[in-house]
């Protein structure tokens, strides 16, 4: 099989393995936490809540580097 993909001019790219602890999804859940537990005192209902998560989200520039950190490369 992998000669059959090289012959085709393509390449084999293996992806890290995948850990749920580990997994890029896992660290950016935390960096929301985070900034949702420092802005606790804005929160106080579900407007404000969904307000606050919003602002946490755009408040992350770029979700590359969770996935270079957890093994993950762009090309």
């Amino acid at each position: 099989m992998v000669a059959l993909i090289y012959a085709a001019g393509r390449r084999l790219v293996f992806r890290a393995p995948y850990y749920p602890v580990d997994g890029p999804i896992e660290y950016v859940f935390n960096t929301i936490q985070g900034i949702l537990r420092i802005r606790m005192d804005a929160i106080n209902d579900g407007p404000s809540l969904l307000n606050e998560l919003n602002l946490a989200i755009a408040s992350i520039p770029s979700f590359e580097p969770y996935f270079v950190n957890c093994g993950f490369w762009r090309n």
